[in-house]
Order: C-alpha cells, then structure tokens, then sequence
C-alpha cells in the first residue's frame, strides 16, 4: 500500500497542481471540481491495452501522451474545452524509468492542452490504461453525431491515413522498397501521427455553430462517418413522426487530404484502406451547411488548422466512394474499421 501512495505521490499528484485552490484533485476519496456557470459537463473513456492498442515495445511517454489525446479528441469533436482527466493504470510492475518516462508524457500533454490530472487508481496486472477526461460546453450547444443534415458537406481536419500507415511502419509490415523509399522526415511524420496525434482543441470552441455534426476519426473514416450517419437518420425518423430515413453519403476520394507518404503508399499498392479504415487518425469529421464553409475555412486558417471537404450527405442509404466523379468498386467501401471484439 505504501508503494502505491509513493508511486502516486512522485508521479501524480504534480499533474494536479494547477487546479483551483476551492477545487479537490488528487489525495482525497475523489475529485471536487467547480461547474463553470451555464454550462454542461462532457464525459469520455478510453481504454489502451498493451498489444492491442499500442505496440508491446512503444515508449512509456508515448503511451502517456496518447491515453490522453484520444480522450481530448473525443472533448473537441463535442466542441468542448478541457476540464481535468483521472487515470486508471494498471501495471505488471513497479518499474521506476518506466513510470519517470510514463510520468514525463502525462506533463508534457497536461502542459500543453492545459488540463490536470484529477485523480485515478494503480493496480497490477497486465499493462492497461483508462483514462476518462471531461470538459466543457455552454448549455445546449454540445456538437452531436447526430446533427447531420441531408446536403450538408463533410470535412476533414489535416491528413488521415498517417496514424494507421504509421502502425503498419512500427510494426515492419511494409515492404522494404517502399519503406527505402520514404525520407526521414515522411518516417518520422508517420510514427507521430500514430504515438503523438494532436487533438484539435485549437478550433473545437470554434466549431459551435459552425458544424451540425462531429466525431473523431479512431476507428476509420468509413466507420466513423458511418456512426455520423447512423445517429442522424435515427433523430430524423424520430422527427419524421417514424417514417424511415436512412441518410448516405458521397466520399470524392481525390479530395482526400493526405501526406507524402500515403499518397506514395496509395501510388504503389492501390491499398485505400490506411485512409478509409485504417483508424488512429484523431482527426475530426464534421458536417456542415455549404453557407457556412467561408466562415469555417476562415476560423481554421486563423488556428492554422487545415479543412478539406471530402464529400456530401445524401438520402441515399450507405457511403457511396467516388473516383473523379465516377462509382469505384465495392470492395471501398467493405471495409468496416477497427473492431473492439
């Protein structure tokens, strides 16, 4: 028990710190926190278990930093601003340059994006991390999946494809005379995107009022656009007084925005699926009315934040892949992200 409480007391509790001097963070029974005035709390959890969401040999930082950021995605696709987090880690050791390089990502994220680490639990057992974050939103204006509105167009934030192509890089799963053929820079680049993503904080508050729907690109853009899809025609049959809708939507796939290295790996392979269903990309779809674009495009650029509409919403059931215009084939648009099970 001792050793829990000094793990705690080294690590942790300075990750508590910037809390306000009426708020409770680490060291009691739970978190005392205050509820800016007119405003919701947003929830999300996420869970990383060695092997299976990261690589068994990735660096104890990396991991610290993307438990966190896949929970600050989750915040920004709600267009909500960071609250606080607690971390529940479960340890197969007691490893003390493994906790100080755990410990040194858990700063360096809580730094930048300016939120503390609340509180949590340490346990034994096989390496696995639970974080769950909150933020917040002014009353009602939450951004939900379930906002879509046939015509409404779809964006992307930055590049996609990166964070899964960067697995298959960590992994050694490419062939060697593509993998020759990347520079240092498009190597490097990959392995961030895939141990580093970068929740989109910067615009997130920005997006209130500007989007009618939003999620974070972890499963796959196909997957995650499908979960877009399949929450908004759900709330219009509801409106619909229970005639069906099944909402669609038209994917141009040269507006996808990607880096060099994908566009290289797309150019070798004819292999779309890093990019459509690879997942771990921690980007932002969203869909929005077309009168809205100037305003949306000129917010992002003022964050420095790249937006590329990719498509459109449509009262076709399904998410119908294009090529210039034209039907690509059906093997697109199987594939169906990463599964939990």
């Amino acid at each position: 028990m001792a050793l829990e409480f000094d793990l705690i007391e080294t690590y942790f509790k300075p990750l508590s710190q910037s809390l306000s001097g009426e708020e409770v963070g680490i060291g009691d029974d739970g978190a005392v926190l205050s509820v800016p005035e007119n405003h919701q709390m947003v929830v999300v959890t996420d869970t990383l278990v060695s092997g299976v969401h990261f690589p068994l040999e990735t660096a104890a930082y990396d991991i610290a930093w993307k438990a966190v950021a896949v929970n600050l995605s989750d915040l920004a696709a709600m267009g909500a601003s960071p609250g606080g987090y607690s971390l529940g880690l479960t340890l197969p050791d007691h490893d003390q340059a493994w906790l100080k390089d755990f410990s040194s990502g858990l700063e360096a994220i809580t730094k930048q994006f300016k939120i503390p680490l609340i509180g949590g639990d340490t346990t034994k057992g096989p390496l696995t991390l639970t974080v769950t974050a909150h933020g917040w939103v002014p009353n009602q204006q939450a951004i939900l999946r379930s906002g879509a509105q046939v015509g409404d167009l779809i964006c992307v934030t930055e590049t996609i494809g990166d964070g899964a192509l960067g697995l298959k890089l960590a992994l050694h799963q490419l062939d060697k005379e593509f993998t020759s053929g990347l520079n240092e820079i498009e190597k490097q680049a990959l392995l961030s995107a895939l141990n580093h993503p970068v929740p989109q904080l910067a615009i997130a508050a920005d997006l209130r009022g500007l989007v009618n729907s939003a999620i974070d690109i972890s499963d796959g853009l196909l997957a995650d656009l499908g979960h877009i899809l399949e929450q908004a025609s759900g709330k219009q049959s509801r409106l619909s007084a229970g005639l069906i809708l099944e909402l669609g939507a038209e994917i141009e796939l040269t507006k996808l925005p990607l880096s060099s290295a994908v566009e290289k790996y797309i150019a070798q392979t004819h292999d779309w699926s890093p990019v459509l269903s690879g997942g771990d990309d921690y980007q932002l779809c969203m869909t929005f009315n077309q009168n809205n674009w100037p305003q949306l495009q000129q917010m992002a650029q003022q964050h420095g934040v790249r937006i590329t509409q990719i498509g459109r919403v449509v009262e076709q059931e399904g998410i119908h892949c294009l090529m210039s215009g034209k039907p690509v084939a059906d093997e697109f648009v199987r594939a169906t992200g990463y599964s939990h099970f």
